[in-house]
């Protein structure tokens, strides 16, 4: 999970430095939303142009036709990042950022953790942890998990985010993990074969690997995703986002569901009303097994010491 983690922050760090640049880049010619929100909140002046090259479009509208001084762009930029840090400390995340938090990181975790095991292990296979939909939830729990803790902490000292963070991580994959094994019978990874494990779902280099991605989470990506993700500015926009939210939850119920009676049926216990019928029916365990291939369920999995 963590190491699908680390990638999900590096795929955070490579739509930021994409996203920056096209923006640097619309910027040094005077274009963009943010550019436009600059101006009219009054950041910006005419005078941060005063030494550039316009050029005349056909429609008589004037555009920088080249760079601008770095001394501008620093201007630019420093303005930018006010107006940022202005909206951030007037918001805190709601129930419409973290759907949309939850939604992003289960989609994108479950793309990587595939791609990642086909390319190391040459094992192509569904990871989804859901019974309906592209979604890996613990990704998406995790991303919420981490949102929800470090918010308040973001001006806090590294050092302090670091052994939060650290804790945080650690507890969600002892819980996940224990959860998982005690109610389904159900494991999807151990620590076990490691020579610094504390149970079968902590070992101390995650625990460090935990605190580095909380401090990332929090410097670097978080602040930037929340702006990015604003207040809904529209009723489709809620509309829409409501609605993903109880596909979600029903979604995570009806997993749940399907979890409990393969343990229920794995012990031999058969189903006891309409809905259970219902479940071993349309998820039976072959269903189980060919959609989440990679959890053992009533199976040990072999510890690895790498």
């Amino acid at each position: 999970m963590l190491t699908i983690s680390l990638l999900i922050i590096l795929a955070f760090l490579l739509a930021r430095f994409v996203m920056g640049s096209v923006q640097r880049y619309l910027e040094g010619r005077a274009r963009g939303r943010a550019f436009n929100r600059m101006l009219n909140q009054g950041r910006l002046d005419a005078g941060v142009y005063a030494d550039a090259l316009w050029s005349a479009t056909t429609t008589g509208a004037r555009k920088v036709r080249n760079r601008v001084s770095n001394e501008q762009r620093n201007a630019i930029l420093q303005a930018r990042l006010e107006m940022r840090d202005d909206f951030l400390d007037d918001t805190k995340p709601g129930l419409y950022q973290y759907i949309i938090i939850f939604l992003v990181a289960s989609v994108l975790g479950l793309v990587i953790e595939t791609v990642y095991t086909f390319i190391v292990f040459g094992i192509l296979e569904s990871r989804v942890g859901l019974v309906w939909g592209p979604f890996s939830p613990l990704y998406g729990v995790g991303a919420v998990l981490l949102t929800m803790v470090l918010w308040p902490l973001r001006k806090e000292p590294a050092w302090k985010v670091f052994i939060i963070s650290a804790v945080v991580g650690s507890l969600l994959e002892q819980t996940a993990g224990w959860s998982m094994e005690h109610f389904a019978h159900l494991q999807s990874w151990t620590y076990l074969g490691l020579p610094d494990h504390i149970t079968q779902w902590i070992a101390w280099r995650f625990v460090v690997m935990w605190g580095l991605l909380g401090v990332v989470w929090c410097r670097v990506i978080m602040p930037e995703m929340m702006y990015r993700i604003g207040e809904p500015t529209s009723r489709r926009q809620v509309i829409l986002v409501t609605l993903l939210a109880a596909f979600i939850t029903l979604d995570v119920v009806m997993t749940i569901a399907c979890f409990w009676r393969a343990g229920q049926r794995f012990e031999g216990v058969p189903p006891r009303n309409g809905f259970e019928v219902y479940v071993d029916t349309h998820f039976d365990d072959k269903f189980m097994a060919e959609t989440f291939e990679n959890m053992k369920i009533g199976e040990d999995i072999v510890p690895s010491n790498k």
